[in-house]
């Protein structure tokens, strides 16, 4: 997975989720004492949350990157939770047993999978996730679909650099498309009668959340590889480097901004 989301702007990001806006659609199918583990963990917000949702059982928190797990650990500490770890490790080689976990979850992490030759990087982890998920067990995922987003006004630099971050997909070979979650997870082993799926739109309309939204976006042009990579590629030129991030920080003074995306959710049954 690209290193550009473990940039000090994209943890700042991922610190804002919760259990709340974003576990919702399975919440309702934990039990205080079962065993879960979170797939991309971050910087733990969300990990901890659930951690207080069983307080007879634990959960583990998993990420690629050092960075983000020793953040995550930080937070435990500062919330005096006892029951939540976290370590380094990849989807796509979970470090456990076989029929582990109770809930295996994961939020906007199957989309930045690569995928290489025949195989999709999405269905692999859920592979993954299946594996590690004891029978009648849950995994669960929530994932964006870029071709959905909607954004107002079209302040020009805004959608061109929405376009760069689905043409630099195609170069990483990811699926930014959460719309085919059902899918992957049919691929992966599940039935169609055990997977169940539905899907919430993320919007910013708000004039705090637009700011935060467009000066978030600014600052992961800034901070990733992103635009480097579009000038070497040939995808935008030089001039444009420079324009997106402005782009942003210029659609977030609008008074009639509004940007929304669709999740889709999965929750699938072992």
């Amino acid at each position: 997975m690209s290193n550009d989301i473990y940039s000090s702007s994209m943890l700042q990001t991922y610190s804002v989720r919760t259990a709340a806006n974003t576990s919702a659609y399975f919440i309702p199918r934990i039990e205080p004492d079962m065993k879960i583990l979170d797939i991309g963990c971050g910087p733990g917000s969300i990990t901890l949350d659930l951690a207080t949702l069983v307080p007879q059982g634990t959960i583990i928190g998993i990420d690629c990157n050092e960075t983000a797990i020793n953040s995550a650990r930080e937070l435990t500490k500062k919330r005096g939770v006892d029951n939540a770890t976290f370590q380094v490790a990849n989807v796509l080689d979970l470090p456990f047993e076989d029929e582990t976990f109770d809930i295996v979850c994961a939020h906007q992490v199957l989309i930045h999978l690569p995928n290489e030759s025949s195989k999709t990087g999405a269905v692999e982890g859920l592979k993954e996730m299946r594996r590690v998920c004891k029978p009648g067990g849950l995994v669960c995922a929530r994932e964006c679909d870029w071709r959905s987003a909607v954004i107002h006004p079209s302040i020009p630099g805004v959608l061109d650099s929405v376009k760069l971050v689905e043409d630099l997909t195609a170069l990483k070979r990811t699926s930014p498309y959460g719309g085919m979650a059902r899918s992957w997870a049919e691929r992966a082993g599940f039935k169609p009668a055990d997977v169940e799926a539905s899907a919430v739109a993320v919007y910013y309309s708000m004039p705090e959340e637009v700011k935060w939204w467009g000066e978030t976006m600014a600052q992961r042009l800034e901070q990733g590889s992103s635009l480097e990579t579009g000038v070497r590629e040939g995808l935008i030129s030089e001039s444009q480097k420079d324009q997106f991030p402005r782009a942003w920080r210029k659609w977030a003074e609008q008074s009639d901004a509004l940007f929304s995306m669709t999740d889709v959710q999965i929750v699938c049954k072992k």
